[in-house]
C-alpha cells in the first residue's frame, strides 16, 4: 500500500466537501492520519523476543551467491538446458556479479548494524536488572532500618518510662 496514494485522497476530499455542502458534520480522517495511526512507529510496541529472531535470521543468511545450482525439470534435454543456462550465466556475469557484491556489502553492514543493536539492548537489559536487582536490596535494606528505628524508638520510650518511675515523673 502506497502512503501517497491520491486516489484515496482525493475520495476523502471529496466526501469532505460533500458533507461541506449538505452542513453535516464530516469526521472523517485523511489518509494521512489513518496511516500515521495505523502505521506510525510512534504506536508499534517492541517485541524484544520477536527483535533478537530477526537479528538471528539477518545475521544467518545475509549473504547471497551469484551461482545458484542450476537445475531443469525437462528430462531429455537437461544437457543442453544446462549448456545454456552457464551460457547465459557467463555472459550476464559482468553485471549480476558487481551487484551481487554490493548488496552483500549492504546485507554485512546491516547484519554488523543490527547486531550492534542486539548487544546494546542486552547490555541495557543487563544493566535495568541489575538497577532492579539493587533498588530491591536497597528497600529491603530501608525496610529492615525502619523497623530497627521503630525497635529502638520503643526501647527509647521504654527506658523513658522507667526513668520516669524512678525519677518519680520529674526526669523530663
Amino acid at each position: 500500500m502506497i502512503k501517497n496514494n491520491a486516489g484515496i485522497q482525493q475520495f476523502l476530499d471529496a466526501a469532505h466537501e460533500e458533507t461541506d455542502k449538505s452542513g453535516k458534520q464530516c469526521d472523517l480522517i485523511t489518509f494521512n492520519e489513518f496511516w500515521d495511526e495505523k502505521y506510525g512507529a510512534a504506536e508499534m510496541s517492541f517485541d524484544r523476543r520477536a527483535f533478537l529472531n530477526d537479528v538471528g535470521s539477518i545475521q544467518s543468511v545475509n549473504q547471497i551467491t551469484y551461482y545458484q545450482e542450476l537445475t531443469s525439470y525437462k528430462k531429455g534435454i537437461a544437457p543442453v538446458v544446462f549448456f545454456f543456462k552457464r551460457i547465459i550465466r557467463k555472459i550476464n556475469a559482468f553485471l549480476f556479479l558487481p551487484l551481487v557484491a554490493a548488496q552483500n556489502t549492504f546485507n554485512l553492514s546491516v547484519s554488523s548494524f543490527a547486531g550492534h543493536v542486539r548487544n546494546y539492548i542486552n547490555r541495557e537489559e543487563n544493566t535495568r536488572n541489575i538497577f532492579l536487582k539493587r533498588e530491591k536490596e536497597l528497600e529491603d535494606r530501608i525496610a529492615l532500618q525502619d523497623a530497627q528505628i521503630r525497635e529502638l524508638q520503643r526501647t527509647v520510650n521504654e527506658l523513658r518510662d522507667a526513668v520516669d518511675t524512678l525519677t518519680g515523673g520529674n526526669g523530663r
